[in-house]
């Protein structure tokens, strides 16, 4: 009975983590650990001047820790790492001046209890830092706080068919404090939908080992960085970075519940701001840079569900 319940709480794990965590790094909801790497290319900011933004390119890897059972309450840890390569060419300055290397270490816990066959309580709290390495680090300017709680319900008469609803807060938060979830996901015969923030996902299987579809994902990264003295005196100390990416995806089974997906496609929006020390934009215009392409390949371990048992005699 354990083992029967504890595969859906598994699962909605990683529901919370892709919902909560950005970037939307997995191809789907059931990948739980995943590598992935992605290139996305430059362009010319809007404000002109020769400033040209390099290619851009990012690293992710995401592992779950073992859970820990409580009664009914399931305590799932979680920990994450991304380095991400971002650099502009600037007339009159340095080779290395605008280049730029930042890191993201994440820590989460999420607590998930099932208060009836159909429902299932979420809350947690996830902790994430990100630095150069150059920059002195300060606890409270590097390191960003997600708490969320949330409800999930499976929809019996339609196997496969789930909807996730709930608040999560932020802190320190650019826009708004706290912000409003909703996800719906399908998962039966050969479609998987997923349909929410921070993703989409449109798949269709081809037998057991292809999948095909359509993914999308907004990827939002504040960064706090050394700026060059003219940014430093207009009181600039973080670069936030907006992108919404979409693309066909082909998945690969390649065994052993690993899959290989590779993703071309365009950043339909690549957008730069300057903050300051409290995260309010100083609304420097310009900073746009247009679609441009890109391409990911991820390396994902994806459990399968275990079978049903065909018996309808009650598990001990």
């Amino acid at each position: 009975m354990r083992r029967r319940l504890l595969a859906p709480v598994l699962a909605w794990c990683a529901v919370a983590v892709l919902l909560l965590g950005t970037p939307a790094g997995a191809q789907t909801q059931a990948d739980r650990l995943y590598l992935s790497y992605g290139i996305s290319g430059g362009g010319s900011l809007e404000a002109g001047g020769g400033v040209h933004v390099k290619e851009r390119r990012t690293l992710e890897l995401r592992v779950p820790l073992p859970p820990l059972v409580l009664g009914r309450t399931y305590l799932l840890p979680s920990v994450g790492y991304e380095t991400r390569w971002i650099g502009a060419d600037v007339p009159d300055a340095g080779p290395d001046s605008v280049e730029r290397q930042f890191h993201r270490i994440q820590l989460g816990l999420t607590a998930v209890r099932p208060v009836a066959p159909r429902w299932l309580l979420v809350g947690g709290v996830t902790a994430s830092t990100r630095t150069d390495f150059q920059s002195s680090f300060d606890l409270t300017l590097d390191t960003s706080w997600v708490a969320f709680a949330m409800a999930r319900y499976q929809f019996e008469d339609s196997p496969g068919l789930g909807l996730t609803f709930g608040l999560v807060a932020l802190w320190p938060f650019d826009k708004l404090p706290v912000v409003p979830m909703l996800s719906l996901t399908y998962n039966q015969g050969p479609y998987i939908l997923e349909v929410g923030l921070p993703r989409l996902t449109l798949l269709r299987r081809l037998g057991d080992s292809v999948e095909l579809g359509l993914v999308g994902a907004l990827d939002m990264q504040v960064l706090r960085t050394r700026f060059e003295p003219e940014l430093q005196a207009m009181g600039a100390s973080y670069l936030r970075e907006t992108q919404v990416r979409v693309g066909p995806t082909v998945n690969v089974h390649l065994g052993r519940d690993l899959w290989l997906s590779s993703s071309v496609g365009l950043s339909l929006i690549n957008d730069y701001a300057l903050l300051d020390r409290e995260r309010n934009s100083l609304e420097v215009p310009g900073l746009d840079m247009g679609p441009a392409p890109y391409g990911r390949v991820v390396l994902g371990w994806r459990p399968r569900p275990p079978a049903r048992a065909k018996s309808a005699r009650p598990a001990p």
